[in-house]
């Protein structure tokens, strides 16, 4: 008998209500909650009303982005919203299970379900609910997972951890599970997090915008804009710029510049050490190469590198690079855009890399002095530039309607656009980014190449939406509401 793992899930089932407000409150002041949770309690609901067929979530994502706090707030929906008894409510940490208790998770839960409810798991026959935190920690957690969903219909599990999570599940584990990755934040979120909740219509309006060519009543969009701002009465004027350059990462609202570029670094650098090194086939070595990949994509300009040019930078070969990038982007410290042009040629053209956040660009920079050198114009186009391509991976991923994001594939060292965005089936629409004043010839080459209805730039250069013709000109404030 682990006497210590038994005395672990006495105390979680006991202290955790007790001290619930502070895992979801600083200083006094109650967290808001990220839309994700949202997505979460409505399969919450669904269970407890007898439709038990999506019962194991997942919830991977790179660290501090908030994953922890969701567990907790979802904790507290269970307790004060739904009137769960704490007895059938287990949140319990991985790497607390192996550290303090030699214990799996699956030891865990046997204890649990052992000492309140005195059955085995698949005999328990009211509403029980597992909070797994950190489960990357137990390299077995996927078919812990799947045991307990094929065994147990009377228990809720989800489970949250590094990106890691998603390395590691198996094919069986993937048709019972249901994963929503917890992204950096973006803007809105920032803002609904940070200063207060707000219902951002004004998304819809942005999309319509690129996609439906609707004009909007550009008045209004100011007006609420300026109205979330108003609310939130303490609005920092310079936020949208700290946000460019700091933002994604939940503990920044708390943190000096100084210590939330120490924690930026200190994320990289555990993705990579921790969570990178129990992925078969990295070692050491590997490891080093992912730091000298992730750097040398903060210093370029983003754009299309092969991967030979990036193995004969690294001084490796083209099967190690092509390891690393697929393992960095599960990760979700990296994305790539694909090269808009026929299936053929897609496979054989490069793609571009961007970085989940302008903000991890920005602080990599910065902790090579990379940042203070460049021209101010020419750099902020570069934090610009990653922002945007976030943005519409972001609205590609979370989306339910199918949305699409490339960069314009045409001859290497021709004035292409440098994004091409699709809705569907619907003709592609071109999107040049820039910070500072640039040639139109761009965009209305690449609106007469893609046969497109209009073309969008994203830039400084102005504080209002202006439609020219086919060209709209997007502020990159208003763009984040996005």
């Amino acid at each position: 008998m682990n006497t210590t793992l038994n005395t672990y899930i006495q105390n979680q089932i006991t202290v955790k209500p007790t001290v619930l407000d502070d895992e979801i409150s600083y200083a006094g002041k109650r967290f808001n909650h990220r839309q994700d949770f949202d997505k979460i309690t409505s399969y919450i609901d669904d269970f407890l009303e007898g439709k038990n067929i999506n019962r194991f979530l997942l919830l991977p994502g790179i660290r501090d982005v908030g994953k922890s706090t969701i567990l907790f707030q979802t904790y507290e929906y269970l307790l004060r919203q739904k009137n769960i008894s704490p007895r059938n409510i287990l949140y319990m940490s991985g790497d607390h299970l192996k550290q303090m208790c030699n214990a799996t998770i699956m030891d865990g839960i046997l204890s649990y379900t052992n000492q309140y409810h005195a059955k085995p798991p698949e005999l328990i026959t009211e509403p029980v609910f597992l909070l797994i935190d950190e489960a990357q920690y137990d390299p077995n957690w996927a078919l812990t997972g799947k045991v307990i969903f094929d065994s147990a219909k009377n228990i809720f599990m989800i489970f949250s951890g590094s990106s890691a999570l998603e390395l590691t599940y198996n094919g069986d584990a993937a048709r019972r599970l249901l994963s929503f990755p917890i992204t950096p934040l973006n803007y809105p979120e920032h803002l609904r997090l940070k200063y207060g909740d707000f219902k951002n219509d004004i998304s819809k309006q942005i999309t319509d915008l690129i996609f439906n060519q609707k004009t909007p009543d550009t008045t209004e969009i100011y007006s609420k804009i300026a109205r979330i701002y108003a609310d939130f009465g303490n609005f920092d004027l310079n936020e949208w710029d700290n946000f460019l350059k700091f933002g994604g990462f939940t503990s920044g609202f708390f943190q000096t510049k100084a210590e939330i570029c120490k924690k930026i670094i200190d994320i990289v650098n555990r993705v990579i050490t921790t969570d990178m090194k129990n992925i078969e086939g990295l070692n050491g070595t590997t490891q080093d190469l992912a730091f000298q990949l992730l750097y040398f994509f903060a210093l370029q300009n983003p754009g299309e590198i092969s991967k030979g040019s990036m193995a004969n930078h690294l001084d490796s070969n083209k099967p190690t690079v092509n390891k690393i990038l697929d393992t960095l982007e599960k990760t979700q410290l990296i994305f790539h855009v694909s090269p808009f042009t026929s299936s053929a040629k897609r496979t054989t053209k490069p793609n571009k890399y961007y970085f989940a956040t302008s903000s991890l660009k920005h602080v990599l920079s910065l902790n090579l002095g990379n940042a203070t050198l460049e021209n101010p114009n020419a750099y902020m186009g570069k934090l610009l530039e990653n922002f945007v391509a976030s943005s519409f991976f972001n609205l590609e991923n979370k989306s339910d309607i199918l949305y699409r994001t490339y960069y314009d594939g045409g001859k290497k060292g021709a004035k292409n656009v440098d994004f091409v965005v699709q809705r569907g089936m619907d003709n592609p629409i071109p999107v040049e980014v820039s910070y500072g004043k640039k040639d139109k010839s761009q965009i209305r080459r690449a609106i007469k190449k893609y046969d497109s209805p209009n073309g969008i730039i994203i830039s400084n250069t102005t504080e209002n939406i202006v439609k020219e013709d086919d060209i709209i000109y997007l502020p990159p404030q208003i763009f984040s509401f996005l």
